[in-house]
Parts: C-alpha cells; sequence; structure tokens
C-alpha cells in the first residue's frame, strides 16, 4: 500500500486532481485510481517510471525504497560530467594505475565542490 500512498500524498501536495495525473501519466484514470487506492497490486514498470516523471520523483521513492522524493542524477555539475569523461581515457593503463588516476580525479573534483 505505500505506493499507493505515496502517490496520493505527493498528488494532493501538487494540487492535482487523480485524473490531471493520470493524463499527465498517460495511463486511464481507472488504472491510476486502482493503483493509487492499493486495489491494483502489481505494477508494470513503465507505469511505474511514468508515474514517477509525472511527479517528478524517483521511482525508488514510490516504491518506499528511499524517503527521498527526488533522484539528483541530473543534478551532477557539467564540469563533473566532463572529468569523469575524461577517465575513459585511462583505458590502455593497467588496472592498479586506473584506480590511482581515479581516486586523483576524484580527489581534485571534491576539492572544487
Amino acid at each position: 500500500m505505500l505506493l499507493g500512498q505515496r502517490i496520493k500524498e505527493i498528488r494532493i501536495s501538487k494540487g492535482l486532481e487523480q485524473k490531471e495525473l493520470a493524463k499527465l501519466a498517460g495511463i486511464g484514470q481507472s488504472t491510476f485510481s486502482e493503483i493509487e487506492s492499493g486495489k491494483r497490486i502489481g505494477i508494470r514498470t513503465d507505469i511505474l517510471v511514468k508515474i514517477a516523471k509525472a511527479l517528478n520523483v524517483s521511482t525508488d521513492y514510490l516504491l518506499g525504497l528511499t524517503d527521498i522524493p527526488k533522484s539528483f542524477d541530473n543534478e551532477i555539475p557539467d564540469f563533473v560530467k566532463e572529468r569523469l569523461s575524461k577517465l575513459e581515457t585511462l583505458e590502455s593503463k593497467n588496472l592498479k594505475q586506473q584506480l590511482l588516476d581515479i581516486s586523483e580525479k576524484l580527489k581534485q573534483i571534491a576539492e572544487e565542490m
């Protein structure tokens, strides 16, 4: 029942009616109502993802795997993404050296943050 409860709480906090959220998620209102009320026990992954995106929360939050509503994956600063992409050039080095290089890069990134 945690899934339905979380969906309902977030929907209400955003001032959305069931039919509005169902439309935003691209699913039928009756399907949505069954999910929110707990009458529908199983939920397809694609539907779960659509609901999470419509509510702007993570699927982990909806499933009760975390109490943090939003995933911060998209909030990684560009300079960190850039530096991490440079790590791919380390392929030709041996594993021990790669790990040492990665450690140094992570230290530099942490200092800049």
